[in-house]
């Protein structure tokens, strides 16, 4: 039997290898789980030489040539991670705190293995209880009845909005009609009236404007299934022939985008509050654990979300190419009432996913600011004539957009972590400013390719209708067989080629970097850690 004297001889031992870089990448890869199970198993037993050792692998390059290195560097970060699990535990913070100066100092595999390691620690974070859905709570009304509960507004005070009938009200405000754009849809929209309730009577913040919209309900009920419809309504393609509804009331400026050159024409400053607001008012709902899942539509590839199993939904993580990137843009789930489309809030109850949301909500402000600057010249768009790329670079203010992207960063983690960031000088460097220029302002990818399977997938119908929304004139499709060969389509502009990566990867490395500093930031304060190992 071995003794209790003996492993801490063979855990010495390990550490004096990994600390003198005297073993090859299979036996560093089997110490640094070797002590992982220490650290499991007796973390009281763990000195600052077992951590030093941990930490002086990540820092070598000895192995970072090797394709399995991110592995290794994983496992190290996470043993020590884990170490940081007991808030009692003499090296708990100065373990994270050192995994910090690696992580700004680092890019690459070592980059993402210490952010997801970093990433993984566990908040106190947990989100509201939101009463349960029930499809059938709902109530037959018919339009002229809702009409009445609108202040007997017409049908012609009314005009489409996607699938929200807006009407303007004698008081200002703006009656808005959600529709379901299919019957299982209805259920995120019994959600969104509920998460208007909720937030109505619990605001995230009372000195911060958010204009939250009233709910409607008749005979205490909110989704509506509406009948005797006029045909405006009738005719609309895009919402479910169910006709279910949700009714709203909203401030005037719930549909001011601050991108909109319409709204915002030469107010600089309007727009640079509205962003700047909004980043604060994300950070604070997910520090509350309300996650906003579609700050703005983020696709890898919609071409195949029929055969998908992620739907082309897209992974920052993955850092692959990003579909219509400007499209998605163009009305975000953010404006000058504040956040808005709460049908997308969830509530967590754990924070395993919370290093992708914050990724992923950086990742949608960033691309609305890229709009704001393209949307001066909207018609600037693809390749000219001899299919060059246009160059609109000369619409992006650099100074403005370099402003705009730190303040973001600044307030969404302040309202996430509850104080200000001071390591941004670390992790930022306004080259990523020049390269989002770069890549936004000259459409460099344009095309997505419709492959032969996508088509099988389809009917006669759909192909036809796919082909005619993607730029075919309508007498076309009808000429083209469907699943006889791949069909080129020019949809974008998208950052990335058809199944390539991004075409900006300083931007995950970003991503990494800020969500990974969010989650131990605010880990180490709700455990009030320090780094000193004393």
């Amino acid at each position: 039997m071995i003794s209790f004297a003996d492993k801490q001889e063979g855990r010495l031992q390990t550490e004096h290898q990994l600390l003198h870089q005297t073993i090859g990448f299979s036996a560093a890869y089997l110490a640094v789980q070797y002590l992982f199970s220490h650290i499991k198993k007796t973390p009281e037993s763990i000195t600052e030489q077992t951590v030093t050792a941990l930490l002086m692998l990540i820092q070598s390059n000895r192995y970072a040539a090797k394709r399995q290195a991110y592995f290794l560097y994983k496992e190290t970060a996470c043993a020590l991670i884990h170490l940081s699990f007991d808030r009692t535990h003499p090296l708990a913070g100065f373990s994270i705190f050192k995994l910090q100066e690696l992580l700004l100092s680092s890019h690459g595999k070592k980059h993402r293995a210490v952010s997801e390691a970093l990433g993984s620690l566990p908040l106190t974070i947990t989100g509201p209880d939101i009463q349960a859905i029930n499809l059938n709570d709902r109530v037959d009304v018919s339009f002229d009845t809702l009409l009445c509960q609108l202040e007997d507004l017409d049908i012609t005070a009314f005009h489409w909005h996607g699938r929200t009938l807006r009407g303007e009200m004698p008081n200002g405000h703006i009656a808005c009609i959600k529709f379901a754009r299919s019957k299982e849809n209805g259920a995120d929209l019994i959600m969104e009236s509920h998460w208007l309730h909720f937030l109505r009577d619990n605001p995230p913040c009372r000195q911060s404007t958010f204009k939250i919209p009233i709910p409607v309900c008749i005979n205490n009920t909110a989704l509506f299934k509406l009948t005797h419809l006029p045909n405006v309504i009738r005719e609309n393609p895009h919402i479910s022939k169910e006709y279910l509804a949700i009714v709203f009331i909203a401030e005037k400026d719930y549909f001011f985008y601050p991108n909109a050159p319409d709204f915002f024409k030469d107010q600089r400053m309007a727009v640079k509050e509205i962003f700047r607001r909004n980043a604060w008012l994300l950070g604070k709902l997910t520090s509350q654990g309300i996650i906003h899942t579609a700050l703005i539509p983020l696709f890898h590839n919609r071409v195949q979300q029929s055969r998908r199993d992620d739907h082309g939904v897209y992974v920052w993580e993955q850092g692959g190419r990003l579909d219509k990137w400007l499209e998605s843009s163009q009305f975000p789930n953010f404006a000058k009432s504040g956040l808005r489309d709460f049908e997308h809030l969830i509530a967590i109850k754990d924070t395993k996913k919370l290093h992708h949301f914050i990724g992923e909500h950086i990742l949608g402000f960033v691309l609305v600011v890229g709009s704001v600057f393209r949307n001066k010249a909207p018609e600037r768009l693809g390749w000219d004539e001899n299919g060059h790329p246009i160059d609109t670079r000369s619409l992006f203010d650099r100074s403005v957009f370099s402003e705009l992207f730190q303040d973001i960063v600044r307030l969404y983690y302040q309202g996430m972590t509850g104080v200000p960031l001071k390591t941004i000088n670390q992790f930022f460097d306004d080259r990523l400013i020049d390269r989002l220029i770069e890549t936004m302002g000259m459409d460099h990818h344009m095309e997505e390719t419709l492959r032969i399977r996508d088509q099988d997938n389809m009917t006669e119908t759909e192909f036809h209708d796919f082909l005619i929304s993607r730029g075919y004139d309508t007498s076309l499709p009808a000429h083209i067989k469907k699943g006889d060969q791949d069909i080129v389509l020019n949809t974008g502009p998208h950052l990335g080629g058809f199944n390539q990566p991004i075409s900006v990867p300083e931007l995950m490395e970003f991503l990494f970097c800020l969500s990974s500093l969010c989650i131990s930031d605010r880990y180490l304060m709700e455990n009030g850690l320090k780094a000193s190992s004393n």
